[in-house]
């Protein structure tokens, strides 16, 4: 909405969008009952046509003729099912419903064969003021799953779960898994013989049947295999998680200190400082090192000094916390409310940790920062980054990757921001006009399996210690 003068404008927009980025024109029709069906012409980008036409499913007569390229159509839909279906132009089939007003990052449509096409994928973005519909062809990965049956005998039966079609795989057979209802529960279901199992494409290793799977990623594709061969599987399994590394760094950083200064003023105009965690008491319950809350931290770490002054004679002791140690030395265990071992240990303010094999690199960074009395310290930045190379795949596989940031409360000075302002005004002139090959640089495709990062709420609030003027 916009105005001037004594007049206003009101501009209405569509909330949903479609587009055809594929070769094939398409219909896309919307559910309105069990046997009506309201359909929507969507041209594909490489056809030049205008406009949309809405029928029913009867309805003969040609459509418009070719115009101008259109990118995108709105939608606007006439009841609340929410599903969509997508046919391509002259066939009297079309794929299965989907739902249209939630996120999918792409889904693959089986469609008429009959027609040499024989799946659409359907991408949806849904964001705060617009939902875009996409469409497009076919390409290698897209299916959620291949099947392989590895086994000389062994018939594997599969079904989405919640269908009542079932699908065979004979032995020594692979084959593209689709979904037989997109708007269902999208998960796997399996069974041979007396073994079965719902899957949701997420795999682990199973290996008490006498029937191994693993699933595994080629390329874009996620593969899920059955087999006899525990030479197959364990292979497998190595190529994925059971690599060896062939390099290991590891760097700590004990103190660190940072101090920016203006040579042209002989100013010094900032300085970070970043300290390790001093003594941090820890315990071992099972496979990992745990940290005391500093409460017990410090309750731990007096009766250590006092032991070692000689103040107090060694052996049990039981703390506020109902906390039951024996700080000796050679014994260094907890016995309430745990049974473990115990240790005196510090953390560094910065440690960097890369491990590298033939197919995997993991990165982890870390600062540290120390929270309130009654929690213990942790990294105030924290960066893991688990990413996987395939030789006969461009495809970088990210397997996992984190980024944690702590709850924080940041000051910032005006004039320290002038200040800084100041000293980078140099800067500008060695910035360059981008060149050919930047311009013509392409980054790969990439997959992540797991993607998280914390979030991140700041409030801005500027003061000007000269003026004492207050900016929001």
């Amino acid at each position: 909405m916009s105005s001037f003068n004594l007049t206003r404008i009101v501009t209405f927009s569509p909330f949903y969008t479609l587009v055809n980025k594929s070769s094939y024109e398409l219909e896309v029709g919307e559910l309105l009952s069990q046997t009506a069906t309201r359909w929507h012409y969507v041209p594909s980008t490489e056809v030049r046509r205008t406009g949309s036409r809405t029928r029913s499913v009867s309805e003969p007569g040609p459509f418009r003729s070719p115009a101008v390229v259109l990118q995108c159509l709105p939608l606007w839909p006439e009841n609340g099912s929410n599903k969509l279906c997508v046919r391509v132009v002259g066939s009297l089939s079309h794929s299965k419903f989907f739902f249209f007003s939630q996120q999918d990052n792409g889904t693959l449509l089986s469609m008429d064969m009959s027609l040499q096409c024989g799946g659409i994928m359907v991408d949806i973005n849904v964001s705060n003021h617009a939902t875009i519909i996409s469409f497009s062809e076919y390409y290698d990965g897209a299916a959620p799953a291949l099947l392989i049956n590895h086994t000389p005998w062994a018939t594997i039966s599969y079904r989405q779960s919640g269908s009542e079609v079932t699908h065979k795989l004979e032995p020594c057979e692979a084959r593209r898994f689709a979904w037989d209802d997109p708007a269902g529960t999208r998960k796997l279901c399996w069974s041979c013989k007396e073994h079965s199992g719902e899957l949701d494409l997420q795999f682990t290793y199973d290996g008490q049947a006498q029937i191994h799977w693993v699933s595994f990623l080629d390329g874009r594709q996620r593969v899920l295999l059955f087999t006899e061969d525990t030479g197959v599987v364990t292979r497998a399994r190595q190529s994925e998680e059971l690599e060896q590394f062939q390099q290991e760094l590891k760097v700590s950083l004990q103190n660190l200190g940072l101090s920016l200064i203006n040579n042209g003023n002989r100013q010094e105009i900032a300085y970070i400082g970043i300290t390790s965690s001093g003594v941090v008491w820890e315990f071992k319950p099972k496979n990992r090192w745990k940290s005391f809350s500093q409460k017990n931290i410090n309750q731990l770490e007096k009766v250590y000094q006092s032991q070692l002054s000689g103040k107090t004679e060694g052996g049990w002791v039981r703390l506020d916390s109902n906390l039951e140690v024996n700080l000796r030395p050679a014994i260094m265990m907890m016995r309430q409310p745990h049974s473990c071992p115990v240790r005196r240990n510090f953390l560094s303010g910065i440690q960097v940790e890369f491990k590298r094999s033939l197919h995997q690199r993991i990165a982890r960074c870390e600062s540290l920062t120390v929270s309130s009395a009654s929690s213990e310290p942790k990294p105030f930045i924290d960066v893991s980054v688990i990413t996987r190379f395939n030789q006969h795949s461009n495809v970088t596989q990210i397997k996992y990757f984190m980024a944690l940031v702590q709850e924080m409360a940041l000051k910032i000075d005006q004039g320290f921001l002038d200040a800084v302002a100041a000293l980078f005004r140099d800067l500008k002139r060695l910035q360059a006009e981008p060149t050919d090959a930047s311009l013509s640089d392409v980054s790969g495709l990439s997959f992540f399996e797991h993607f998280h990062i914390s979030p991140v709420k700041v409030t801005s609030v500027l003061l000007s210690l000269l003026d004492e003027t207050e900016f929001i």
